[in-house]
């Protein structure tokens, strides 16, 4: 017996996975808002003392790297998903040129019958 998605829950399914989406989206945007102005006032803060000065250049270093190390991973994860959607769009050209030949058979074999 084939499996057949229901029509009436495929709409619903998107709009909650749509809705869910957005949720998450404002969650890393807040997110990163309340470390971009923790970043702000521990940087405003003025430096005391030469060792202090140190420390601050230190920890910004730091700080850089892990930001760098950070946008690498997240082109890197941008290239692995660009490839995984061009393959999920060839398996569905492949998958509607081989449903449509399937209803083209069985249109010729309707008009056989006449």
């Amino acid at each position: 017996m084939p499996v057949t998605a229901q029509p009436s829950l495929r709409p619903l399914q998107t709009e909650v996975q749509t809705s869910l989406l957005e949720l998450q989206k404002q969650l890393w945007k807040a997110r990163g808002r309340a470390k971009q102005k923790w970043l702000e006032r521990a940087l405003g803060e003025p430096v005391t003392n030469p060792r202090d000065a140190e420390t601050r250049a230190s920890w910004i270093r730091r700080a850089l790297d892990v930001v760098k190390c950070g946008q690498e991973e997240v082109k890197h994860l941008a290239a692995l998903l660009d490839a995984y959607a061009e393959h999920l769009s060839v398996l569905e050209m492949s998958l509607m040129a081989a449903s449509e030949s399937k209803h083209g058979a069985g249109g010729s074999s309707d008009a056989e019958k006449r």
